[in-house]
């Protein structure tokens, strides 16, 4: 089933096929928006969505991967120059939005090659990355919360995945992925409504829990209306469980916080408009601070094997990535920030004086350049 997903667009949830009501259409060259097919006795145009034009342009871009990184580096530098920064970061967050270049050249900026691109620029790049993965899986997500359609969910994550440059499916992730989501399928269509389980680093299971949650647009909404959305949902909670006979409520029990989103956790955490007692406090802030050990947990774990410089990376790339009321929760102060920028640069810095086989390299700066 796998096949139908990956080989050609027909299966893709991204298309939409309408009868021409004419004469058969053509797509030329710079059409972006729509090609036509013929079949026998009839005519079907059909409708690629952004994320399917983007992968018929990966799959068409001959590019070699030097030109893919020259035209990337000449890309933000222009960016940076109109934005008059000279940083693609400042305290964490974006001076410039990078969401106009194409996937392989997100991607050699993210995955640093040919050594052109600073850490900045590539968290940067790595958010854009996630960012319009999210928005491919957006719809087919909404779609499988109300029909619990996992399978479409899977199939567009695949979609999505075939996508990718030939840079990006040579990394071992990739393949990893993959594997991933092709036994996600697998088991959605097996039983469908039920979500796959079992499955390490699931990438559609970590992206319905990234987006997931109870309350209404957390991440876009004021943090005070989140957290009265938050206190609503909490009490229903708790009316559930007296009804259930369970012993709970805001003053003491157990809560069940796990379904809620970062945010609207760290909003019960900091008391977001003095809306939540002690206990419920004290109970959002224990699960923030497992979820921020799970994931730098997680973090070190997926970036054994990688380069020296792959760990520290993730972190910075975590921490941009967080809202500000998420930041203060755990605690990720804008000075740990800075310190971890500093650590990554020295890094990246000391593995630059070495060849890949552990030989010195000769041709660069030397360790007392770096120090003094």
């Amino acid at each position: 089933m796998v096949g139908s997903v990956t080989n050609g667009y027909a299966a893709n949830p991204y298309l939409t096929t309408t009868a021409a009501p004419t004469t058969p259409t053509t797509a030329t060259a710079g059409d972006a928006s729509s090609a036509a097919a013929k079949t026998s006795g009839s005519s079907v145009t059909v409708t690629l969505s952004p994320q399917a034009q983007a992968a018929l342009a990966a799959q068409t871009d001959n590019r070699t991967t030097d030109q893919v990184v020259a035209s990337a580096r000449t890309a933000l530098d222009k960016l940076l120059a109109g934005a008059k920064a000279t940083s693609a970061l400042k305290d964490g967050k974006a001076t410039i939005d990078v969401s106009g270049l194409d996937r392989r050249s997100l991607y050699a900026i993210a995955s640093n090659k040919g050594g052109k691109f600073p850490i900045e620029e590539q968290v940067v790049a790595s958010l854009q990355l996630k960012a319009n993965r999210d928005a491919a899986l957006s719809a087919p997500a909404s779609a499988m919360r109300v029909t619990g359609d996992y399978a479409g969910l899977y199939k567009a994550a695949l979609a999505n995945l075939e996508a990718a440059g030939p840079e990006e499916k040579a990394a071992g992730q990739w393949a990893k992925d993959k594997a991933a989501l092709t036994e996600g399928l697998k088991q959605a269509q097996a039983k469908p409504g039920v979500a796959p389980s079992g499955i390490d680093d699931d990438p559609a299971a970590a992206y319905l829990k990234d987006v997931g949650g109870v309350v209404a647009n957390p991440r876009t909404r004021d943090i005070g209306k989140v957290a009265s959305d938050v206190r609503s949902v909490l009490d229903k909670q708790y009316a559930a469980a007296t009804r259930d006979g369970m012993a709970t409520g805001p003053d003491g029990g157990q809560i069940d916080f796990s379904k809620f989103d970062d945010r609207s956790l760290a909003a019960v955490a900091l008391n977001k408009g003095d809306q939540f007692s002690g206990h419920e406090v004290a109970q959002a802030a224990a699960e923030v601070k497992a979820r921020n050990r799970d994931s730098v947990s997680s973090a070190y774990k997926n970036t054994q094997g990688s380069d020296a410089s792959a760990f520290g990376k993730s972190l910075i790339t975590h921490y941009a990535a967080m809202s500000d009321e998420e930041r203060q929760a755990a605690g990720w102060t804008p000075a740990l920030y800075d310190k971890m920028v500093q650590l990554q640069n020295l890094s990246d810095k000391l593995a630059s004086l070495f060849n890949s086989d552990g030989s010195v390299n000769t041709g660069g700066t030397s360790l007392l350049d770096y120090l003094s």
